[in-house]
């Protein structure tokens, strides 16, 4: 290895994989992946990451009493391809992100997903075989190709950016999840998005997309228990869903975290299920 990487150590290596996996983190997040028990720890091995002519991670200007939350630069993607992480395992944003914005708060949640899903999976020892985010990209702006990894054709000409995409390779099987986090009080916008990826389940686009040849299911995460239940109540009352209850799997977003990422799930009949069987 490298001598330049004898200047680090390897909390300060772990912090740097860590946000190239996920492009944007936070201190609580970093936590919750072991990586230390306490913010002033990290706070500290994070100093000689952001310092410097040439920093490896820079962190979002933002309002005091807001978490702060760092992104990886160009100089930190080339450490870790000289660490041997693979370039698609790298992620950060195309330039400098000068201010937090309102997708901020959506998308750090999304991130917490995230993380509790991997948590999940390497407690199950379930492999996570792909997972992309509405915020993660392939073209680019320069020839008007940029687009979002996760947009989905639902109607001709018309699509949706799915949250996150994934797929896991449960012992012998591949199951595809589409999902969507919504944030907020409109069950109205919910149900709405609801409708989209039925319509998407009927044409087969994603199943098209991912050369994947079985059914698969949407997760929604609502923030609100009751904007939850007000919208499996609109989506019941449309004969449209009448045969399509086991697409569709709910959870709050506070039960994320307080039951087993895989379970406690209920489908359009209010039913518990499990994420698979």
């Amino acid at each position: 290895m490298s001598t330049i990487f004898h200047s680090y150590t390897d909390k300060q290596l772990s912090i740097l994989r860590a946000i190239g996996k996920y492009k944007f983190l936070c201190y609580p997040q970093m936590i919750r992946l072991g990586i230390d028990k306490y913010t002033s720890n990290l706070s500290t091995a994070m100093k000689s990451l952001v310092e410097g002519r040439h920093p490896l991670v820079k962190k979002i200007p933002h309002r005091t009493g807001t978490a702060a939350i760092f992104y990886l630069t160009k100089r930190g993607k080339e450490m870790l391809l000289d660490l041997r992480v693979a370039a698609a395992n790298i992620h950060l944003p195309k330039g400098a992100v000068l201010s937090a914005t309102q997708d901020t708060i959506h998308r750090t949640h999304l991130i917490d997903i995230q993380i509790e899903l991997d948590l999940a999976c390497k407690e199950k020892s379930i492999e996570v075989l792909f997972c992309d985010r509405y915020f993660d990209t392939v073209g680019n702006a320069r020839d008007k190709s940029l687009a979002s990894k996760t947009a989905i054709l639902f109607e001709q000409n018309k699509t949706f950016k799915s949250d996150m995409i994934f797929m896991l390779q449960i012992e012998k099987q591949k199951e595809l999840y589409l999902l969507e986090l919504e944030m907020g009080k409109n069950s109205k916008k919910s149900a709405i998005k609801v409708m989209e990826n039925a319509k998407a389940i009927l044409k087969g686009s994603a199943n098209q997309k991912y050369q994947y040849q079985k059914a698969y299911r949407t997760l929604w995460i609502l923030e609100h228990q009751s904007i939850l239940d007000a919208t499996i109540t609109r989506v019941q009352d449309d004969v449209f869903f009448a045969n399509l209850n086991e697409y569709f799997l709910f959870k709050s977003l506070e039960q994320i975290s307080n039951t087993d990422f895989f379970e406690q799930w209920c489908n359009l009949a209010v039913v518990k299920r499990k994420l698979y069987y």
